[in-house]
């Protein structure tokens, strides 16, 4: 019998890498079969809020769509299909000409002719959307949809272990995060609005070229924003909880959590060995630098200007504004129009001016964010 060598084309999943890359490995591999596909996408499902959200993709030529979220409710053909848990094949995206949906005009104008969407399921909960697209019509006949779907469900179980990891990080952090909260009045939906407006701050500032953004990147920050403060467990109750002024050794004292928090975060990622997942660099920014100031004023490290991570500005800003915006024991809400001419003032010297003129600007979605995420008492 004759013996020969095989060269395996995916044994590159197995290496260090980031996901982005390992999508561009499968369709490179895909394409070896399938040389009419000329996209391949992911856009994650949020099922607390029903929307999708672009992640990551791996194109021929330039991006069609990303820095991209929509509530299903207002995408009826991707509800469908979550609802049936079935693919969809569309032999000619010209059928969508006069659709006014963005991510149907963006495909489209993209120079692309055909696509094939499948929901992805982990354990029975829709975790994202798989795309095929391809320029060509009528590129997707039912001989080759078996074979998609085991390439898709691949793709979908790559997401799904990546994230694993990244999920199980953050359930230590959160754990660490609720004893913190348990002690400190601030609430989940505070963590939530947070998130959410990192999310929207990064996202706009990449849509303005302000800063060179991907999706996954901003989908990762927007997990660690509600960390920044997990420091905060080092912090005695009595400085902690005190509902009087802070003395000047108290306010030292406090101004310790961002370091205690790079410290808790670095002896978590070793416990994990969590060290090689993407984008984890940007949990000690978040940790360490949210209270890092412009003008060197801030803490710990009393960083200057571009000195200071920009996921650590765009904390701050979040950060702040929500705080402003909410109801606390000791505080009444301010408005929204109160918390942005505060946050203005604050632009010269101690908060990032880009940070809080796009955070102004997305107005429409902030309120969306505040009615999504309300306090107990139904109260922003």
């Amino acid at each position: 019998m004759q013996v020969q060598a095989h060269k395996d084309g995916l044994e590159g999943l197995g290496e260090p890498g980031s996901l982005p890359e390992r999508l561009k490995l499968l369709h490179q591999q895909l394409q070896t079969r399938y040389p009419q596909i000329h996209r391949m996408a992911v856009a994650l499902y949020d099922d607390t809020t029903g929307r999708a959200r672009t992640f990551i993709q791996s194109t021929r030529g330039e991006s069609p769509l990303c820095l991209y979220e929509i509530p299903l409710e207002e995408a009826p053909d991707l509800k469908r299909l979550l609802d049936s848990r079935e693919g969809r094949v569309v032999e000619d995206l010209s059928v969508f000409a006069q659709g006014t949906h963005a991510h149907t005009r963006a495909i489209r104008e993209g120079g692309f002719a055909s696509s094939y969407t499948l929901p992805f399921f982990w354990q029975g909960h829709p975790e994202a959307f798989i795309f095929f697209n391809s320029r060509e019509p009528g590129a997707f006949p039912e001989p080759c949809l078996d074979e998609l779907d085991l390439w898709a469900h691949l793709v979908g179980m790559l997401v799904v272990a990546e994230r694993a990891s990244l999920k199980a990080l953050l359930a230590a952090l959160r754990t660490a995060n609720q004893m913190v909260h348990l002690r400190d009045p601030e609430t989940g939906g505070h963590l939530e609005r947070m998130a959410a407006f990192s999310r929207l701050i990064a996202r706009e500032m990449a849509r303005r070229g302000l800063h060179p953004f991907d999706d996954a990147t901003i989908e990762t920050l927007a997990c660690f924003a509600p960390m920044h403060d997990v420091g905060k467990i080092g912090i005695p109750d009595s400085v902690l909880m005190k509902a009087g002024r802070l003395t000047d050794q108290e306010t030292q004292v406090m101004q310790r959590h961002p370091a205690l928090g790079g410290e808790l975060v670095s002896a978590i990622l070793q416990a994990f060995g969590a060290d090689r997942l993407e984008h984890v660099e940007l949990l000690r920014q978040v940790t360490e630098g949210h209270h890092e100031m412009l003008d060197g004023s801030g803490y710990p490290e009393g960083l200057k200007g571009q000195q200071i991570p920009m996921a650590a500005r765009i904390i701050a800003v979040a950060d702040v504004f929500d705080a402003l915006t909410s109801r606390r024991p000791y505080k009444e809400p301010w408005s929204n129009g109160e918390a942005f001419a505060y946050l203005q003032r604050q632009a010269t010297d101690h908060l990032d001016r880009d940070c809080v003129e796009v955070l102004i600007a997305l107005e429409p979605e902030v309120l969306r964010i505040q009615a999504e995420f309300l306090e107990p008492q139904g109260k922003p």
